[in-house]
């Protein structure tokens, strides 16, 4: 992969993130997550002659094609992670016997002819520091260089981008961050303007009118656009509280009441206070969602102060989830059923963080590191946890009319 022309595309931050367990803690090599191992550096491990192999004895081969794993201490901790949190086998033999894995992350990467899509995964805590505090995410163009002992080997995700749009879904993601920057709108706003785009574009992609999506991408992002047909499009959508209350309750329920195991330890934290705001116990209560909705009603004001006191806060967290996820392709369904996803999991920590302000004594600063901790503990489960995408996508699957959705979660007036 290392060769002229090939160019990473990427939010600036990426290239300020440093790595430090000694600061975050090392939470991916300590919190049970799987960490697979490459044939590569398997090999690499197997050829180092010692009586007892210290890096090949700890590391699993499974059956199921799955692949190699490195073997977790019963407290989920990677056997070489030092008391530090430093990495043992970076500080003892170099990065380059580091797995592709352990290599990237949180780095994500997806190739795209000769771009290569580059960001930083939230569920890191400092990348998450990183990205949500930034005053507004940039993106910028760099060479695609890599050390030599890689052999120019570039490791990258798979994702759900059908062959016939690869040279399209680039320009398609970066309209859709102009619109999640729009900053003359609230999110809710933005976020219906980004409904109405992607529903046009799966029907131009229907159609097989690709060449048309370049114009639909102009339409989107201009200034008549904006000032004629977008006020237009926000208040088309007429929000319904209980609508809301019966969506993201019952997502809420399925996933936290009717399968409490899927659910972190430290999630369940924030689970709590979520309870708290709302006067509802998601183990034993059965919903009554008229009251739900009135009490996310009551909070109001709260939540008007909530939304501009952290605007650009979840702005960059959804402009990162979106280009970082492979958005609208992440999961493999329709383009509207992906944006559903996305807006829902969005609502879920917006919620979460709305339950934290409203019970908070803490001082801003205190609370806004809280939120930010939140955010990235909350979507290892969403972007980790295969039980979590299902429950979502399970609650919208069948919500095919998009302005039926959207009035059930936006409020953009």
């Amino acid at each position: 992969m290392n060769k002229p022309g090939y160019i990473y595309l990427q939010p600036k931050y990426v290239s300020k993130f440093k790595c430090d367990g000694k600061i975050c803690g090392a939470n991916c090599c300590s919190r049970g997550w799987q960490i697979s191992i490459d044939r590569r550096t398997y090999k690499k491990y197997s050829e180092i002659e010692s009586p007892a192999n210290e890096l090949t004895s700890k590391i699993e081969y499974r059956d199921d094609n799955a692949g190699y794993f490195m073997k977790l201490e019963e407290s989920g901790r990677c056997p070489f992670l030092t008391e530090e949190n430093l990495c043992s086998i970076q500080l003892e033999r170099g990065e380059e016997f580091l797995s592709d894995t352990c290599l990237n992350h949180p780095r994500q990467l997806y190739n795209f002819g000769e771009v290569i899509e580059r960001t930083l995964s939230i569920t890191c805590t400092l990348a998450a520091d990183l990205i949500l505090n930034s005053p507004k995410i940039e993106f910028e163009k760099l060479p695609v260089k890599l050390p030599a002992w890689a052999k120019g080997n570039l490791t990258v995700g798979g994702n759900f981008v059908p062959p016939e749009l690869v040279n399209y879904i680039i320009p398609l993601q970066l309209t859709a961050v102009s619109i999640l920057q729009e900053r003359r709108l609230p999110l809710d706003g933005r976020l219906t303007v980004l409904g109405y785009y992607l529903y046009q574009a799966e029907e131009t992609i229907s159609r097989g009118d690709l060449n048309l999506l370049d114009t639909l991408n102009k339409i989107y992002t201009s200034e008549e656009f904006f000032q004629k047909q977008v006020p237009m499009l926000v208040t088309s959508i007429n929000f319904q509280p209980l609508e809301f209350a019966e969506l993201i309750f019952g997502v809420f329920g399925k996933i936290y009441r009717d399968n409490p195991d899927d659910t972190s330890e430290v999630n369940k934290v924030y689970i709590e206070k979520l309870c708290r705001a709302f006067g509802v116990n998601f183990e034993t209560d059965e919903f009554n969602f008229q009251e739900l909705a009135e009490n996310y009603f009551d909070l109001g004001k709260i939540r008007e102060v909530f939304v501009k006191d952290y605007a650009e806060l979840f702005e960059n967290y959804l402009v990162n989830d979106f280009f970082g996820g492979v958005y609208p392709f992440k999961l493999d369904a329709t383009i509207q059923q992906n944006f559903a996803v996305f807006v829902v999991s969005f609502k879920i920590l917006e919620l979460i963080a709305l339950s934290m302000t409203a019970f908070d004594n803490s001082d801003g600063k205190k609370l806004r590191a809280e939120i930010v901790e939140m955010i990235s503990d909350v979507s290892i489960d969403l972007n980790h946890n295969a039980a979590y995408l299902n429950d979502i996508f399970a609650a919208v699957k069948d919500k095919a009319d998009i302005t039926v959705f959207m009035r059930a979660l936006l409020q953009t007036i």
